[in-house]
């Protein structure tokens, strides 16, 4: 076999071996897509990271303290991904829906005496 042949043969080789290896990834549903991914691992952890600083009541706060503000889980999604007086609006890239519906029901829970 002539080398441009050896070559032409190991070059199809490898793009085989790279689409089989793409087609295992797309059949795993264990698969991790990058829009699936999550900046927190609940609405909680977010609240404590992102939201605390300016809405705990603190002396120091900037924005109402929400538990005690008695706001439900849909007033506070619009207030996040509207913004309000000061407070920036926060798209989904910044916080993912997800995170967003679990950070509005924990608000919700703690206005309520209800901890999740």
């Amino acid at each position: 076999m002539t080398l441009g042949k050896q070559l032409g043969v190991s070059i199809a080789a490898l793009v085989m071996l790279n689409l089989s290896g793409l087609a295992a990834i797309a059949q795993d549903g264990n698969a991790e897509r990058l829009d699936d991914r999550r900046m927190f691992k609940s609405g909680q952890e977010a609240f404590e990271k992102v939201c605390a600083r300016c809405h705990t009541g603190r002396p120091d706060a900037v924005g109402p303290e929400f538990f005690s503000k008695g706001y439900d889980a849909d007033t506070i999604k619009y207030f996040v991904r509207n913004g309000f007086a000061g407070m920036p609006a926060f798209t989904e890239s910044m916080i993912d829906n997800a995170t967003l519906d679990e950070l509005a029901a924990y608000v919700a829970a703690q206005a309520k005496g209800t901890p999740q």
